[in-house]
């Protein structure tokens, strides 16, 4: 029978690796998270490149030719690229999140609840 002690020993231990798991899981997906939000500025920036350069087209008289713009083309693959890597991200993500499901993560994973007071 384990004493009050141990039982404690054994909780904090438990705790501490609990807890380091999560700081893990926690910056792999923050890591994601800053990559993502880089992804869609990114994004952002092209969007605003190719409404600059189709002004421009415009105002100059020559808005027939959007279509056919190599700026507005590089832009636009660009976006399409980065929207991939976005869903790449999310698609990390959701992995980390089912893996540390999977492995029940949790405090005293499968433990039976214990009194630490020997009770």
């Amino acid at each position: 029978m384990d004493t009050v002690w141990e039982k404690l020993k054994k909780g904090l231990k438990e705790g501490a690796v609990y807890s380091m798991e999560k700081i893990e899981e926690y910056s792999r997906i923050g890591k994601l998270k800053v990559e993502e939000i880089a992804a869609k500025r990114r994004i952002t920036r092209n969007f605003i490149d190719i409404g600059e350069r189709t002004f421009d087209l415009i105002e100059s008289e020559k808005g027939s030719e959007v279509d056919d713009d190599l700026a507005i083309k590089t832009s636009m693959e660009n976006i399409k690229a980065l929207r991939e890597e976005i869903e790449e991200i999310n698609r990390k993500i959701a992995e980390i999140q089912e893996h540390s499901k999977k492995n029940g993560n949790t405090p005293d994973a499968g433990g039976e609840d214990e009194d630490i007071t020997g009770v």
